[in-house]
């Protein structure tokens, strides 16, 4: 994962929402549904990429909201 992309997975019954290169999460929400809606919009104010884990660690989505990409 890229320095400041952002990553939503399933852990400890939560989902959430970390920055990479941090080791603490950004938010958490009781549904992947949600916590997708936020990583996205964090994903796109930033212009990185999201990267969305299903509940088995490997990743359901990947959609990148840089400069070259429309959002």
């Amino acid at each position: 994962m890229a320095d400041g992309s952002i990553e939503t997975s399933f852990e400890n019954g939560q989902w959430k929402n970390r920055v990479a290169g941090s080791s603490r999460a950004a938010n958490s929400h009781d549904t992947k549904a949600d916590a997708v809606t936020k990583g996205r919009e964090m994903a796109q104010k930033r212009k990185v990429e999201h990267i969305v884990r299903n509940r088995d660690g490997k990743i359901g989505q990947r959609r990148g909201y840089g400069p070259d990409r429309p959002a």
